[in-house]
């Protein structure tokens, strides 16, 4: 822990540009190193990508998403050097009134997000913009990386919660009125979630938010950072997005995690390399005697165009 803290505070007094370029070093290091990750960030490539891009194209995409990570790591163990002060030297809000106006409804707001950009860096920007952050997150496996990781996030006031035995907290937290951080870009086990297409790909997926969402009215904005080459993040916020009634309650919350999806979708498709591709999305094969009722791909009518709020895709930079 404490070389943790001590390679953090060498490398606060490193120029941003010679930290970043480290960081993009200990990624393609890690990236060959590390070869059951790249074949997973391969495999997942090839299979979102089938017959439009080019192997060369996707390795050029695992590479760039591993000096991003790399990236990550540096600008995790710079958080402490950031403040309200010197917050807009690195990070620009885009869409910020969109979350004002869901917040006017009184309800707090679910911050719909991914494993995409550098998560910890907006959810640290929010806080010293003023705004009171909670995030629901896990544990890391290895303890000391893990006390090291709470630690820091808790220092720069983010509340985290854990997924088990948190819905107090989090009714709580929205009933003040506060940001509550919804990852939904991972793998869940197919007893605890539902299936919704993700690349044209059946992906089990957590069914926590569109529940929440629908059940206390909260709305759910969109929100994600952006990486710029020359080391800045724009974050960007779309309209609130309220839950929308269907047929059958399993119906609603389907229909409202495709939603959701498609979002998530749309900027990993705009922003490729900004996405956490090691990850195993696909892990648990669809089947068509699956027990669980909400068990089959949503493939009616909800593509990655319908009912997402922002018309046009950020440009790329």
């Amino acid at each position: 822990m404490l070389i943790l803290k001590i390679l953090s505070s060498v490398i606060q007094m490193l120029p941003l540009s010679l930290a970043l370029r480290i960081g993009e070093i200990i990624g393609i290091l890690s990236y060959y190193l590390f070869p059951f990750r790249r074949n997973i960030t391969l495999k997942n490539l090839k299979s979102a990508y089938v017959q439009t891009k080019t192997n060369q194209q996707l390795h050029k995409i695992a590479k760039e998403m591993a000096k991003n990570m790399g990236k990550n790591l540096i600008e995790f163990f710079r958080l402490p050097s950031l403040s309200r002060d010197n917050i807009e030297n690195y990070v620009e809000f885009n869409g910020l009134d969109n979350l004002e106006n869901a917040l006017r409804l009184k309800k707090g707001v679910f911050i719909l997000t991914a494993h995409f950009g550098n998560c910890d860096l907006v959810a640290s920007s929010f806080v010293l913009k003023g705004y009171k952050v909670s995030l629901i997150t896990k544990y890391l496996r290895i303890g000391i990386f893990n006390k090291f990781w709470l630690e820091y996030r808790a220092r720069m006031g983010i509340n985290q919660l854990y997924r088990e035995g948190s819905l107090r907290e989090i009714i709580s937290a929205l009933r003040r009125n506060e940001l509550m951080g919804f990852v939904l870009d991972q793998h869940t086990k197919s007893s605890d979630g539902i299936l919704v297409d993700f690349f044209n790909m059946p992906a089990w997926t957590m069914p926590s938010l569109a529940v929440l969402s629908q059940r206390y009215q909260v709305p759910v904005v969109p929100c994600f950072g952006i990486r710029h080459k020359d080391g800045r993040h724009t974050v960007i916020l779309e309209p609130g997005i309220m839950a929308k009634e269907q047929a059958t309650p399993e119906e609603t919350i389907r229909y409202n995690t495709q939603i959701y999806t498609n979002v998530i979708e749309r900027y990993i498709r705009a922003y490729p390399e900004q996405w956490i591709w090691m990850h195993r999305r696909w892990k648990t094969p669809y089947t068509s005697n699956a027990s669980n009722k909400g068990a089959r791909p949503v493939r009616d009518g909800v593509g990655i165009n319908a009912e997402v709020p922002l018309e046009t895709t950020p440009e790329n930079s």
